[in-house]
């Protein structure tokens, strides 16, 4: 059992939602006062007024989103050059619309990672 980061219990069966501090159900701020009855929020974070989440914290629990966003950047920037190599013979100006879809496919995540930050969300 891990042990809880504010009273120090062994029975440490929640985690907090803004700082991923493990801790117990006598550290979780009950929902009438935190407001909302899904997010698990610590006493810590209450006392501290933490309402929002770090852009590392942001970063760190999408990373996944992250991975496949620079895997499709991979697919799409880098088959170019293999190609020439191969013998295929491709204009430069081939390129321009690889950069163009590369950035009208990064502007919705940038967003939605920024809204993210802002308010935690309530379905979580």
């Amino acid at each position: 059992m891990a042990k809880c980061a504010i009273c120090g219990s062994r029975f440490a069966d929640k985690r907090c939602y803004f700082c991923q501090n493990r801790i117990c159900t006598s550290c979780v701020v009950p929902p009438d006062v935190s407001g909302s009855s899904v997010t698990v929020k610590c006493l810590q974070c209450h006392r501290r007024n933490v309402n929002k989440i770090s852009m590392l914290a942001v970063l760190k629990r999408n990373k996944a989103i992250i991975g496949i966003v620079a895997g499709f950047w991979v697919f799409t920037v880098y088959p170019i050059p293999f190609l020439q190599m191969m013998g295929y013979h491709i204009d430069a100006s081939a390129f321009q619309p690889v950069f163009f879809a590369t950035a009208a496919m990064t502007i919705p995540f940038v967003f939605m990672f920024i809204a993210w930050q802002k308010k935690a969300p309530r379905g979580s």
